[in-house]
């Protein structure tokens, strides 16, 4: 199986991507027996602070010098300003058996200006080589959680990446950050990066009983008819604690909704024939 790389993005922020990333990793690992890489290049850092296991105050003591002589911790933003690094100095075990990752520091959002100051290397290129220097043999998925903006390190994501997955809810701010995601950024970064495609779109934190998620809802099967996927994830209070507790919804409680929702959607992600795979899932609902 040759390493398949998977961007979670919407322009809007909230919408549960980083908690979809980090569900995904657990359930692919323990269920299908996949090696993940999680690659952290959200500015907010929030995967790296539940699965890294950097000490952010011993890092923040080690960069004022407080604390001295420490292995300096190489993250995303190392890799994507200095293509010589070699990319497997910046992987690190979590605590789930077969996901590792490269975290994200809270000094990723200052980035951008390096990357527009270098111009050695094509802006928007520099993750797909550090990507490119994996094994095909080291990983079955990596997943990369994306920030909630347009920016240049969402564009390398995207660049990397075979297919992008666009979780959101169904205010309008999400919508609106829905169609930002497709007109602003996919379609753009499809003029050269042309294997890129659009893995589906689904919403998250869902509560079909409220008339606004409904039409919500519907407002997206009229705009994307063949990208919105039948699958949802509930909302319901084990997704709280599980961003409260950091720890990934499908460890902390496996009988939950949204738990099981998440289950359905890493099996569309891993299907040989997605199709069948939906309308299997359909019949049995």
């Amino acid at each position: 199986m040759r390493t398949k790389i998977i961007a979670f993005l919407n322009n809007k922020g909230g919408v549960g991507k980083s908690s979809t990333v980090q569900a995904l990793a657990y359930i692919l690992s323990n269920s299908y027996k996949r090696k993940v890489l999680i690659v952290d290049i959200d500015p907010q850092a929030n995967t790296t602070i539940t699965l890294g296991n950097t000490d952010f105050m011993d890092l923040l003591k080690q960069k004022t010098g407080i604390i001295k002589d420490q292995e300096s911790l190489i993250s995303i933003e190392d890799l994507v300003i200095n293509n010589s690094i070699d990319i497997h100095e910046a992987i690190k075990h979590t605590s789930i058996h077969n996901v590792d990752i490269i975290q994200a520091l809270p000094t990723l959002a200052a980035v951008e200006e390096s990357l527009k100051a270098d111009i050695r290397t094509p802006q928007q290129f520099r993750l797909r080589n550090q990507l490119a220097k994996l094994n095909d043999n080291e990983y079955d998925y990596v997943l990369i959680d994306c920030g909630p903006s347009l920016s240049i390190l969402n564009i390398n994501a995207l660049v990397a990446s075979d297919e992008v997955f666009i979780p959101t809810q169904v205010d309008s701010g999400s919508l609106w950050g829905v169609t930002m995601t497709i007109n602003e950024l996919i379609k753009p970064v499809r003029s050269y990066a042309p294997g890129l495609t659009l893995g589906g779109i689904f919403v998250t934190r869902c509560r079909d009983y409220t008339t606004a998620a409904r039409e919500g809802y519907r407002i997206l099967e009229e705009l994307y008819p063949d990208k919105l996927l039948p699958i949802t994830i509930n909302e319901n209070v084990a997704v709280q604690s599980s961003s409260q507790k950091r720890i990934p919804l499908p460890k902390l409680n496996k009988r939950a909704q949204a738990t099981k929702d998440y289950y359905m959607l890493a099996g569309y992600i891993d299907a040989a024939d997605r199709s069948t795979y939906l309308r299997k899932l359909m019949e049995e609902g």
